[in-house]
């Protein structure tokens, strides 16, 4: 392997390079060879792509060494051509779309306590919508396929074989698994990391919307966990401010926090509660009652 480091072949790798952060040894897989004459030439070189009026790439500021790629500035956006009297056609468990718009490339947040239905409710969406829309379904259902399978015989939404939706198991990085536009994602759950570092769910969430955007006409419904009879969901605030609608779930209550466009401009849903009874096996949900209890 050659001893010399071409700076062309470092712009091109840093150009095309997906998404997300890099460290600078590891740019072409120069990690293995790098002697220290070598690292201080590839340092430098990559401090160089980094400054400048022609920046290519910058200082992540979350360590020494580590860098992302600076997008090239596209198009500008012709909003003026887009239909804006078109949502997208996803339909919700408990017909909550009387109350909220759904515009295209937006998010959903399910947030839910302990045995709350949260899941259930993904996979109820994920049945209603599976004959209407291109569906994705990714879960990191602890009882594996087992579970997943029991749950979604116990619908009473009859699943074809093989069914109408792509399945994947996967417990992070949601957004790797987004490759197609014009889609439903179901995402049961983004968990909370086990260092209790709750920062790191807006960013997870983030990801998944900016996926959204770069695929054109999708939409997410993504479950949080959240503490009983809380409103929002582990990670705060920072959860709730893209979400086009925000359902937070405690056993036998579900009530809608924010809804960002409301379905009729006359209509405010922030707040509203309904109480259900939820099946043994996790997918149902019956006696689903209007409820105006202050909280």
């Amino acid at each position: 392997m050659s001893t010399t480091i071409s700076r062309p072949d470092i712009k091109n790798w840093i150009e095309t390079m997906p998404e997300g952060d890099f460290h600078y040894k590891d740019i072409m897989g120069l990690r293995p060879i790098l002697t220290p004459e070598l690292d201080t030439a590839l340092r430098r070189i990559v401090y160089d792509f980094s400054h400048g009026d022609n920046q290519i790439c910058e200082s992540t500021g979350k360590g020494d060494g580590r860098y992302r790629r600076i997008d090239n500035l596209p198009e500008p956006e012709d909003w003026q051509n887009t239909d804006a009297t078109k949502d997208f056609p996803i339909v919700l468990p408990f017909d909550l779309r009387k109350y909220a718009w759904i515009d295209p490339e937006t998010h959903i947040i399910i947030t839910g306590s302990k045995d709350s239905g949260k899941t259930g409710y993904i996979m109820r969406a994920v049945g209603m919508n599976m004959n209407i829309i291109n569906t994705v379904f990714l879960t990191n259902m602890e009882g594996g396929r087992n579970q997943l399978k029991r749950r979604f015989d116990a619908m009473n939404i009859n699943i074809p074989n093989p069914p109408p939706f792509k399945t994947w198991f996967k417990t992070d990085n949601f957004h790797d698994y987004m490759k197609e536009p014009d889609t439903f994602y179901a995402i049961d759950y983004i968990d909370v990391p086990e260092s209790g570092e709750f920062y790191m769910i807006a960013p997870a969430i983030a990801r998944i919307q900016a996926k959204l955007q770069k695929l054109g006409n999708c939409v997410a419904m993504i479950g949080l966990q959240k503490k009983m009879n809380s409103d929002i969901a582990y990670g705060g605030e920072q959860t709730l401010k893209k979400a086009s609608l925000y359902i937070a779930m405690n056993p036998g209550k579900l009530k809608i926090v924010s809804a960002k466009i409301h379905a009729d401009p006359k209509i405010n849903p922030k707040n509203m509660q309904w109480t259900f009874i939820y099946s043994d096996e996790g997918t149902n949900f019956l006696n689903i009652t209007p409820c105006y209890e202050e909280e």
